[in-house]
């Protein structure tokens, strides 16, 4: 079935979620999954809108997810002006069929198209209410300043979709492996990632036709490393989940007859790091701890305040379509406390600090930020979107100070709560500190100086 509903923006308003705008409804008829939604839009002056809903429409998604059939369409003409209008409220409600599926995983999706041909998708976990079977969100309306159409749909995890299995990974010179063996007596360096990552993606390998060398492998020639090992976890668990289990893959390497390592951890992989090492002070010497764009202790991130949780969904949220992940993983950060665990001062952050601090024999510790935006689409090599576009709703009023790398800020990756750092900074974005050359050979002059 298909709805279509013309309306003229004018002087008039009606309440809806506690917003003051105009009311879109939406209803599937008997026929489809019968998906009602109800959002809400600022009147634009004499913009002209029309509506579509129609109820077996899906939009296309990255493979890991499964959007639920049931889409809401709305054309501008001329396109969307914004200016002094506040978050728009969405609401969605779903029926009793799909909300087992919702319950365990859900994500509203905006796909936003803009006059000058560009576009953007919009991905927020949204509130879920499961006694009245319905999401919402706030849409940051200054989404919407010059747009010409706004799709709504909802989607769930794909359950034919297998996450990585966490855990040890061997670098075998050219790929990586899940199985391997640890080497005694080699100079080694353990590679831990990040969010909405791997040890495989965030330290990848070049294409079979590439010939180019492999991440590791620059490491390990930049840094003299002769064995190169990495970790994989849950990233949207709290720090000591994945710390637990990262020291007990640290515990192994020392098993085996490695007496020292050096640690070079991604984003969420340094705090995450922080935290396994003070539990292997006694059975392995950790020389360097290199933390490539962490959000460190103790400032975190304040977008991980419960009062910026919108904004934080959103960051996510566009990273999970970006990056691939389905939106269950985005649902658990937040359920699971990882989220709150990186709120500056946060007990986390404070009590793996006070047991670094508490080690008798410290590492090394160096500092890699970033100052760049992250580009979300390229053309021809080109940025075409950056992430910058959203800096009134990611940045303004949220706690976060610039510079910063697109996810984590400039002061917090160089923090100098921990003890004595070695804290550098380059024009480079979250996802592009990992495999920089230039990363690399500074890097290497830090933790191998004698070496080079």
């Amino acid at each position: 079935m298909k709805a279509t509903a013309f309306g003229k923006f004018g002087r008039f308003s009606l309440i809806l979620l506690g917003f003051v705008g105009i009311a879109l409804v939406a209803c599937g008829g008997t026929q489809g999954p019968g998906n009602a939604v109800t959002p809400s839009l600022p009147a634009t002056g004499h913009s002209t809108m029309k509506v579509t809903y129609d109820a077996r429409a899906v939009i296309p998604a990255p493979k890991t997810w499964s959007i639920v059939p049931g889409t809401l369409h709305v054309a501008f003409a001329p396109a969307f002006h914004a200016a002094g209008q506040a978050n728009l409220p969405l609401r969605l409600s779903y029926p009793p069929s799909r909300a087992a599926a919702i319950r365990r995983s859900h994500a509203l999706v905006a796909v936003i198209a803009y006059a000058d041909g560009t576009g953007v998708h919009w991905v927020s976990p949204g509130v879920l209410d499961a006694p009245r079977r319905r999401i919402t969100a706030e849409l940051p309306a200054s989404l919407l300043d010059g747009a010409t159409g706004l799709t709504l749909a909802l989607g769930t995890d794909n359950i034919r979709y297998a996450m990585e299995t966490p855990g040890p990974r061997y670098w075998t010179g050219k790929v990586w492996s899940k199985t391997g063996t640890i080497q005694s007596n080699l100079k080694t360096v353990v590679l831990i990632h990040g969010i909405f990552s791997s040890v495989e993606s965030a330290f990848p390998t070049p294409s079979p036709k590439s010939t180019e060398t492999p991440c590791p492998q620059r490491i390990a020639d930049a840094g003299g490393f002769k064995q190169v090992l990495g970790f994989d976890y849950k990233w949207n668990e709290p720090p000591y989940y994945g710390g637990d289990r990262f020291a007990d893959f640290l515990k192994q390497i020392a098993d085996a007859g490695v007496s020292s390592v050096t640690i070079e951890a991604h984003s969420y992989g340094s705090v995450v790091t922080l935290a396994a090492v003070p539990l292997v002070e006694k059975k392995l010497t950790v020389d360097n701890v290199v933390t490539l764009g962490g959000p460190l202790p103790l400032r975190g991130t304040p977008l991980a305040r419960k009062d910026n949780d919108w904004r934080m969904g959103m960051i996510l949220g566009l990273m999970d379509w970006y990056f691939g992940e389905p939106p269950g993983v985005v649902d658990r950060a937040f359920d699971s406390g990882m989220v709150a665990s990186l709120r500056p001062g946060s007990g986390d952050l404070t009590e793996i600090l006070d047991h670094v601090k508490a080690m008798t024999t410290k590492p090394n510790f160096v500092e890699v930020a970033g100052t760049k935006w992250i580009c979300l689409y390229t053309l021809y090599g080109v940025c075409v979107i950056s992430e910058e576009k959203f800096k009134p709703q990611l940045i303004d009023g949220s706690g976060v100070e610039l510079p910063w790398d697109g996810v984590v800020e400039t002061k917090a990756a160089n923090s100098t709560d921990i003890p004595s750092p070695t804290p550098t900074t380059f024009g480079l974005s979250h996802i592009e500190l990992e495999c920089s050359d230039d990363v690399i050979k500074w890097v290497g002059k830090q933790i191998s100086p004698s070496d080079m």
